[in-house]
């Protein structure tokens, strides 16, 4: 079986740049750049998903009422019957 060595090269490079991107992203001062550039971003996103984060809560919260609601009915008035008289 012949070595790709393409594909050898190709995974060397890409482990290495990756370790060289971990060591400089270690360094705290790069660490503090990261951040300064991290979280107007992550609150931008935060702002402008929330609005439907909040209808998905209000949604899940009225079906959970309803479901209780229905629950509540079927329970009160004398569950689901037991026979059911079949009409020929």
């Amino acid at each position: 079986m012949e070595r790709d060595r393409y594909k050898e090269a190709t995974q060397d490079m890409a482990s290495h740049i990756g370790e060289k991107v971990l060591t400089v992203l270690r360094h705290p001062e790069n660490q503090a750049r990261l951040q300064t550039i991290m979280d107007p971003i992550v609150s931008h996103i935060i702002q402008r998903v929330f609005p439907y984060i909040l209808l998905s809560a209000i949604l899940f919260l009225i079906l959970f009422i309803l479901t209780i609601g229905t629950f509540w009915i079927v329970m009160r008035s004398g569950g689901i019957p037991t026979s059911v008289a079949i009409v020929s």
